[in-house]
């Protein structure tokens, strides 16, 4: 009877092999996440800054609203993705809780009424925990990497301070999300 529940060796191949082909497309799809939202942080640092130090426009953080339309088309992906005939593995579901973590912990520091110099700061050092858990568990190097750059991005804006905190959140995000995100489309 034991005989009949074992699996043969080629049996245990096959599935070995569909979970690494399925962890390789599931590592594929996040960078669209990453790539979609560096390009909008990169541009909502630079249009802030642009505004903020060029212009007489009294709301240069305005320029951040572009973030409604990122979350939609974000979701939307993310809706769309088990459609496409995609195992969803534990690790998917750790990466989605870390991510939303992330979400509710900056709405709730934006929603506080503690606007100022300090959110970028948190921001920074909140998207690199979130970068870094990834990385991990995705085990690609990149991320880890990209997630540590947050981290020392955000240790240096601590003394160049808050004039230009968004070039600074700009460049981080260009090392820790788009540098990452073009090496995850690229290896497979």
């Amino acid at each position: 009877m034991d005989s009949e529940k074992s699996m043969t060796h080629e049996e245990s191949l096959q599935i070995i092999s569909d979970m690494i082909r399925s962890t390789q497309r599931n590592i594929k799809s996040a960078s669209f996440h990453f790539l979609l939202w560096g390009w909008v942080v990169i541009l909502g640092n630079l249009g802030h800054f642009y505004l903020q130090e060029f212009t007489n426009y009294p709301y240069p953080y305005a320029i951040w609203l572009l973030t409604i339309p990122a979350w939609l088309a974000s979701m939307i992906y993310g809706y769309r993705q088990p459609k496409i005939e995609r195992v969803k593995m534990y690790s998917d579901s750790l990466i989605m809780w870390i991510w939303l973590g992330f979400l509710f912990s900056i709405l709730l520091i934006i929603f506080s009424g503690l606007f100022g110099p300090t959110i970028p700061f948190i921001i920074l050092v909140l998207a690199g925990l979130c970068t870094f858990l990834t990385g991990l568990v995705l085990k690609f190097k990149p991320l880890i990497y990209g997630g540590s750059s947050f981290w020392i991005f955000a240790a240096i804006s601590i003394p160049v301070g808050q004039e230009y905190m968004t070039l600074i959140s700009a460049l981080a995000t260009l090392v820790g999300y788009l540098v990452p995100g073009y090496l995850i489309r690229k290896s497979n």
